[in-house]
């Protein structure tokens, strides 16, 4: 971690409110793309930052190392879209139970033009069917580019579980794929 960084950590943690905006803008836009990586959706991404910067400003002071920041940064982003899931799910079982109150959403349009928007969007979907460990090192590997020590350090579990996690998320999410492509028959394009 840079200087800068370091200095802007330790003024946040003596309180300074113009440390700690700069460091939400530093780091916002990773936070999102991890968030938005787990759910494919930009409420639930959007309401993960919020809840991660709130848990950031709330409990700063018990971050006693300034240098395990990202480390620190990242478990909370990743407990809070464990948290975000969690509250999903206990919704679609109450609008299953209630179904009057379900709001129907019109469906994707199909004739969205670019292959890479296409593909993007299987991929987000298979990735919103992995099991949830899988899918968090998998966003945090591959997309984060985090290497296994840290992906350990962050969810607290060994570096050879972080591999196995990765390795099984990378063979399902290719099942996953392929079943979606002879499904459907975009991938012939």
């Amino acid at each position: 971690m840079d200087k800068q960084t370091l200095q802007l950590i330790e003024k946040a943690r003596d309180g300074s409110t113009r440390a700690m905006n700069q460091l939400f803008n530093q780091w916002y836009k990773r936070v999102y793309n991890i968030a938005w990586k787990y759910f494919a959706e930009e409420d639930a991404a959007l309401e993960v930052c919020q809840q991660s910067f709130l848990a950031m400003q709330r409990h700063f002071h018990s971050l006693n190392e300034p240098a395990k920041f990202e480390i620190w940064l990242y478990r909370t982003v990743i407990n809070q879209c464990h948290q975000e899931h969690r509250r999903q799910r206990q919704q679609r079982v109450l609008k299953e139970a209630y179904p009057g109150n379900v709001i129907q959403i019109a469906p994707e349009r199909p004739d969205q033009a670019y292959q890479r928007e296409e593909v993007t969007r299987l991929v987000l979907n298979a990735l919103q069917k992995l099991p949830e460990d899988q899918r968090t090192v998998l966003i945090m590997k591959e997309y984060e580019g985090l290497k296994f020590r840290e992906i350990a350090e962050v969810l607290d579990i060994s570096e050879n579980t972080a591999k196995s996690r990765l390795y099984y998320g990378l063979e399902n999410l290719k099942k996953i794929l392929l079943s979606n492509c002879a499904s459907k028959e975009i991938c012939h394009g």
